[in-house]
């Protein structure tokens, strides 16, 4: 049995050699190397590039041939779009090609230009800006982490039955948010969270109160806050050192 099976180990490796070569040298023929693309089919929900725009930057790679299609070269072109985020080019047997778009969900305006994307990516959206999606600005390099901020802060706004329109990030480091139809909270640089909770007991101890609307609350003190209304343009709350 041993014998038999050393033998036929033998007799493989040759004929499995053989066939590897064969197939080698018929892919480089030179002739099947530019054998054509039979069709391109393009998936996908795609709603700010058309299909004929995708359709004529893909057609000028086709002239390659299935084998010889660029591949990683289209999906980077392909990427290269404003909106889309990724593209996925694969042949499939026996002559097609498949390619797979998925697009940019913009989840916030980033500045005055651009957007982001759910991944934290700001890109051009190369026309009008939705201006009912949330503002986030802040210095170039903290997309990432002020989209990762402001969904933390929504979430907790959000149990409170609170939204957050406006979500800023100066030099120094120091937040501001601006809640929808409510107050700006400044909550500076340290202690973000203890002071996020420190501006919602406070928000919900004036509720009840009569008066005008609070135009904004500054928590940069170290054991209390400011409290502006909008029509009175006075402040009250403890005063003191602030810190940043």
């Amino acid at each position: 049995m041993r014998r038999t099976r050393k033998r036929r180990r033998r007799i493989a490796s040759p004929i499995l050699a053989g066939l590897v070569l064969c197939a080698a040298a018929v892919f480089s023929l030179p002739g099947l190397n530019r054998v054509p693309i039979r069709t391109v089919q393009i998936h996908g929900e795609i709603h700010h590039h058309t299909r004929e725009e995708l359709q004529a930057l893909v057609v000028p790679f086709t002239s390659w041939g299935w084998l010889r299609l660029p591949v990683e070269r289209l999906q980077g072109r392909l990427e290269e779009l404003n909106w889309i985020a990724s593209a996925q080019v694969r042949r499939e047997w026996p002559l097609d090609v498949s390619i797979e778009i998925t697009e940019r969900r913009p989840v916030a305006r980033w500045g005055r230009q651009a957007l982001l994307d759910e991944s934290g990516e700001a890109f051009d959206p190369g026309g009008p800006i939705n201006r009912t999606l949330p503002l986030l600005q802040g210095p170039e390099g903290k997309e990432k982490v002020m989209l990762e901020r402001y969904r933390a802060f929504s979430a907790r706004l959000g149990a409170r039955s609170l939204a957050l329109d406006e979500l800023i990030l100066d030099a120094r480091g120091a937040w501001r948010l601006e809640l929808r139809g409510g107050p700006q909270l400044r909550l500076g640089a340290d202690s973000i969270n203890l002071r996020l909770q420190r501006a919602l007991l406070a928000l919900d101890e004036l509720a009840g109160e009569p008066g005008s609307e609070i135009a904004y609350m500054d928590l940069r003190y170290p054991n209390g806050l400011a409290v502006a209304r909008r029509s009175l343009n006075t402040t009250a709350g403890t005063r003191g050192g602030r810190s940043p």
